[in-house]
């Protein structure tokens, strides 16, 4: 997940710039003889509410734009009622963005929920994976299970058409084409890649060293994740191209699926 402005801080901002509001309206200004502006609690709220909206433009993190985003409009709403006039079509606005944040925020949640159920995801949080959003990961993870191949297994054959993708998370596997070893595949690795981006065949066969511990995932229902999920289909097109960019700094085939 990548991290927004961390909560000490950003709370700690929204307190400077709502006590710059607070002062802007109860400092003594001067035009020849000083005069004092008294300060309406009425506007309280209000300016709360658009310090909390000012500091959510500002978060990085989704989940804690949309919180501070809800408590901003709920202080707005208050707002509204204590200035008089009709102001109900502002207020129907804010319970409608209310709504949708919350529901944004249950998704966040629930996401966040079912990741803290998932066996060993520290590994699946490495190598190509981390730089995904816990989101992303969320609605990836449906899609695969976890798979223990033994040392001899053979992961995917030269020649052979690929059914899935596979992420080696622990252990090694030897790449092999035309029966000569040509690379090694590593904790972070993808397997089968080039076969879900183009459809060909394996152009190599990949075998595991040792006990290998592997998320696999099926090549067609990726592949309607993809389809359904733009999100999903750019970071995992991103992570697939870092992976190729990785095994060709390392002088191993692209091809290695």
């Amino acid at each position: 997940m990548k991290r927004g402005v961390k909560k000490p801080r950003w709370i700690l901002v929204s307190l400077i710039v709502l006590l710059g509001a607070l002062a802007a309206f109860v400092w003594p200004k001067s035009t020849g003889t000083s005069v004092s502006i008294p300060f309406a609690w009425a506007d309280f709220p209000g300016h709360v509410s658009y310090t909390l909206i000012a500091v959510s433009y500002w978060l990085t993190d989704i989940y804690w734009l949309r919180v501070t985003a809800v408590i901003g409009l709920f202080f707005e709403i208050i707002y509204f009622r204590f200035s008089g006039g009709n102001m109900h079509a502002g207020i129907g606005w804010d319970v409608i963005f209310i709504l949708i944040n919350l529901y944004q925020i249950y998704r966040l949640v629930a996401e966040r929920r079912m990741l803290a159920k998932v066996h060993d995801l520290h590994l699946l949080k490495q190598g190509v994976f981390s730089g995904l959003e816990d989101g992303q990961l969320a609605r990836l993870i449906p899609s695969g299970r976890w798979k223990d191949f033994e040392p001899g297994s053979v992961l995917v054959r030269e020649g052979e058409k690929v059914g899935q993708l596979v992420l080696v998370c622990a252990g090694e596997a030897d790449v092999a084409v035309r029966g000569e070893s040509v690379a090694r595949i590593a904790g972070g690795s993808f397997v089968g890649e080039m076969a879900f981006a183009t459809g060909h065949p394996a152009s190599a066969t990949v075998t595991a060293e040792r006990p290998l511990r592997a998320f696999v995932f099926e090549m067609e229902g990726l592949r309607h994740l993809v389809r359904e999920d733009e999100s999903v289909a750019s970071a995992l097109h991103t992570v697939i191209v870092r992976d190729l960019a990785a095994k060709l700094r390392n002088r191993n085939l692209p091809e290695a699926d």
